[in-house]
């Protein structure tokens, strides 16, 4: 839907800022403006600080209205994972169609807890990144030296051992590090969740901490390592610098505690999901409130239990909120996830209301933007926009709008440089993208396309419309070999 809106507009100011405040003003006032005519455009111009004579030209804006969608497709970085283990990867085709964008890769170091990796070992890891590049996926990783009841206290005894493994890893995972979506630190007692071990029950402080900080050294920012309570980020970080608590001001700043995240394994198996929320003083709704801090700028996720389907579906939903909750294990548990496939949430189906929300979803919601322009323009863009998923994207994601003649290949590319989705979390409310892009003086005229994609920094994985973010929206199309979001078909170059 959309409807055409008159506004005046001055000569283009001389700094950006000053060029975004008087835009805004002029939508917001833009009813005021054709009634008083130039008299209140120079006051207005003047407020601002404009520096730039005014001229009596008008600027149709075209405010285009978006529906939201309810369908359920695949995303990077978010949603339900699918499991699997190095070495017995036979095909990956058909998860995307189910909505999969999220692999979750294990590997058994079982046979090296003498020795170093073999290039055999080392080579089924890598093999594995492989598959899921040439599928479209995303990994989590996690390591460990048995994945059954019968491997406690599986783990070497000398930590050295284990942290040359994880350095060998670790450049493997460097070298894909396009496709990892993060690391889960593994390693230590069975199926690697840091209980049964060698090194304690739970693991020492010192021998847990070793261990991911060998991990976060071992891989390159901005990758995150999930450890397995949230107590444990606690005590590691209690004597570093800045303590345990991030802020907007400290994530994704690089250090260590902004790169690590949390899973939970038994998730949803209240009062405490089998030991993971159980420190001292600290009750369920302390964790959840902690954890809802935390959750903003790093990953969490896990995959439920038995006991999970106890759960009503109302508190399944609230807590993902809370937790941000970005991904969960597909396969485990069945019985649970078949619970919520037959409970109603809110007059709808409880798991499609998970999968739709897991991570991210963003939803544009208005858009204005010049029904026409004139070669060497410069034209207003503001878009709308709101994420109504549990989560926020935790890597980063180039931002652009683009021009195209009608066959969505852009011709001119524009790159929002502030524009960082990490930050449009679910608690940021509306958010709003203000650009103005220059129309080049060669532009061919007639109709083009307004475009934005939010793709995938890296090199490899930048054009490819798999890894590249879509909008949860009926009437945008999406371009799925590029990744582009068609926002609009109507702009008239002059």
């Amino acid at each position: 839907m959309k409807h055409q809106i008159p506004v005046n507009s001055s000569a283009a100011v001389s700094r950006r800022k000053r060029r975004t405040t008087l835009f805004d003003l002029n939508c917001a006032l833009g009813t005021v403006h054709t009634c008083l005519g130039l008299g209140m455009l120079m006051f207005v111009n003047q407020l601002c600080g404009a520096d730039a004579p005014v001229t009596a030209a008008t600027v149709v804006l075209t405010e285009r209205i978006y529906r939201g969608s309810e369908e359920i497709f695949p995303n990077p970085e978010r949603g339900f994972y699918w499991p699997v283990k190095t070495g017995h990867i036979k095909t990956l085709d058909g998860l995307r169609q189910q909505g999969i964008s999220l692999l979750f890769v294990e590997t058994d170091l079982g046979e090296f807890k003498d020795r170093e990796l073999s290039s055999e070992k080392l080579t089924e890891i890598r093999e594995a990144l492989g598959a899921a590049r040439r599928a479209g996926l995303k990994v989590i990783f996690r390591a460990a030296y048995g994945y059954t009841g019968r491997d406690y206290r599986a783990d070497p005894k000398d930590m050295d051992r284990i942290l040359d493994h994880v350095r060998q890893m670790g450049a493997v995972l460097t070298e894909n590090a396009d496709v990892l979506c993060g690391v889960q630190a593994g390693m230590l007692g069975p199926w690697g969740e840091w209980h049964g071990s060698n090194w304690g029950d739970p693991p020492s402080l010192e021998a847990r901490r070793k261990v991911l900080f060998a991990w976060l050294e071992a891989l390159p920012a901005p990758i995150t390592v999930d450890i397995r309570c949230p107590m444990f980020i606690r005590d590691i970080y209690a004597d570093e610098l800045g303590g345990s608590t991030l802020s907007d001001q400290t994530a994704y700043s690089g250090s260590r505690l902004s790169r690590t995240g949390f899973h939970d394994d038994s998730f949803l198996a209240l009062p405490t999901d089998s030991g993971t929320f159980v420190e001292s003083e600290w009750d369920r709704q302390r964790e959840l409130k902690w954890c809802s801090q935390h959750g903003r700028f790093t990953p969490s996720g896990g995959e439920t239990v038995p006991t999970s389907a106890r759960t009503p579906i109302s508190q399944v939903v609230s807590e993902m909120e809370l937790f941000h909750t970005s991904y969960l294990n597909i396969a485990y548990h069945a019985g649970t996830l078949e619970i919520w496939r037959q409970a109603q949430y809110q007059g709808e189906n409880g798991f499609q209301q998970i999968a739709r929300r897991l991570g991210y979803r963003f939803v544009a919601q208005r858009l204005r933007y010049p029904a026409k322009a004139k070669s060497g323009e410069t034209c207003p863009i503001e878009l709308t926009l709101s994420n109504v998923g549990f989560a926020s994207p935790h890597l980063p994601h180039e931002v652009a709008l683009a021009l195209a003649p009608g066959d969505g290949k852009p011709t001119r590319r524009f790159i929002l440089k502030n524009a960082d989705p990490r930050r449009w979390g679910p608690e940021a409310g509306k958010v709003t993208l203000l650009e103005e892009i220059s129309v080049p003086s060669d532009l061919q005229p007639g109709k083009w396309q307004l475009m934005i994609q939010i793709a995938d920094p890296s090199p490899s994985l930048h054009d490819d419309g798999r890894y590249a973010i879509r909008l949860a929206n009926e009437n945008i199309a999406f371009i799925e070999q590029t990744g582009w979001n068609i926002l609009a078909d109507d702009i008239v170059i002059n």
